[in-house]
């Protein structure tokens, strides 16, 4: 899945710069069979973000600098998962009126979809400090965003299920969720070691614990979807080292970070977003093409402990096993200065 990013500065005097980027600060997608155990809980998913974030950065004196920024995010969602129309019969009018209409529990599926986007609005505020020659400090605070989602639903029902739409229920109709993407606080340093060593770290704290359910709110007589989260607070550590050789065109770096999952247990862990706990090990490089053009290359691999998942849809079923995960992640950058 590509995902671009792009930042512009530009000074504007000796001591005020403006700054431009447009990336997607949180996303996710995932695809199953249409026919897996876990179909009546996700087929596909996908979230996407795009955040535009025009800001100014102010030097108070030669060791401080002040920014903040404006964040403009659209947001898109669509989501896909299989109706058990089979098991909701049951629910609804017994069993011999379903088996006379020949349905059965996940032997008569249909499907439900939702598409929706919005468009949120936020700040962000950072703060650059040089204690002495070769140590930066910066911290940086990002708020939160609030989406609320306007989209549609559409659902595929069998002929032989179309009596449970008599009320209304399983109709396409419009839809809406409310979504809080999280504040971020962000504390980092960076230290050389001699002339061609640099240690560099940060701690990340995001507000998960905003997330306590995604609910979705039909506008026909269909009932809430409601998937329960009660996520928690998560935090990021990571620890680089870069090295510049003597030529100095290249720069090789190396580093390992620490990536808590805001999911508690196995419970609350949806089949849409089957996170744990992420080890990164990362490499890299730069190498100055130009005086002025630089490119830069990146790797990374996240291990990730086999997440267990064991979870109700809202028709009542559990599904209840074990993932096997792994990420990798390709970068590439050129910077242009001119």
């Amino acid at each position: 899945i590509p995902i671009p990013n792009f930042y512009y500065v530009q000074a504007l005097s000796p001591r005020l710069s403006f700054g431009l980027g447009i990336n997607a600060p949180f996303g996710m997608e995932s695809h199953y069979r249409s026919n897996w155990k876990g179909r009546y809980q996700a087929i596909a998913s996908e979230l996407i973000t795009i955040n535009v974030n025009p800001s100014l950065a102010f030097k108070l004196t030669e060791k401080v600098s002040l920014g903040a920024g404006l964040n403009i995010q659209y947001l898109e969602a669509k989501l896909s998962n299989a109706v058990d129309f089979g098991t909701i019969c049951l629910q609804a009018i017994g069993p011999s009126a379903c088996s006379n209409r020949g349905l059965s529990p996940q032997s008569t599926d249909g499907l439900a979809s939702l598409k929706g986007d919005n468009v949120g609005f936020g700040f962000n505020l950072g703060l650059f400090f040089i204690p002495k020659p070769g140590t930066h400090l910066g911290a940086s605070y990002r708020s939160r965003i609030d989406h609320e989602i306007k989209g549609n639903a559409n659902f595929s029902v069998p002929d032989a299920a179309l009596i449970l739409t008599r009320g209304g229920q399983f109709m396409d109709t419009s839809a809406h969720t409310k979504v809080t993407l999280p504040d971020q606080v962000m504390l980092g340093f960076s230290q050389n070691i001699g002339t061609r060593w640099t240690l560099s770290g940060d701690a990340m704290w995001t507000n998960w614990s905003l997330v306590r359910e995604l609910r979705t709110d039909f506008a026909s007589s269909q009932s809430d979807s409601v998937q329960p989260l009660q996520w928690k607070d998560a935090w990021r550590l990571a620890l680089g080292l870069s090295y510049m050789p003597e030529q100095a065109k290249w720069t090789i770096r190396t580093g390992f970070a620490f990536d808590q999952t805001p999911i508690p247990n196995a419970d609350f862990r949806p089949a849409r977003i089957p996170d744990n706990n992420r080890y990164w090990l990362t490499a890299g490089f730069s190498y100055r093409i130009l005086t002025n053009v630089t490119l830069h290359g990146a790797y990374a691999h996240l291990f990730i402990p086999n997440p267990a998942i064991n979870s109700n849809s809202s028709t009542g079923d559990r599904l209840n096993g074990q993932y096997t995960a792994q990420v990798n992640i390709v970068g590439l950058q050129l910077d242009w200065r001119f």
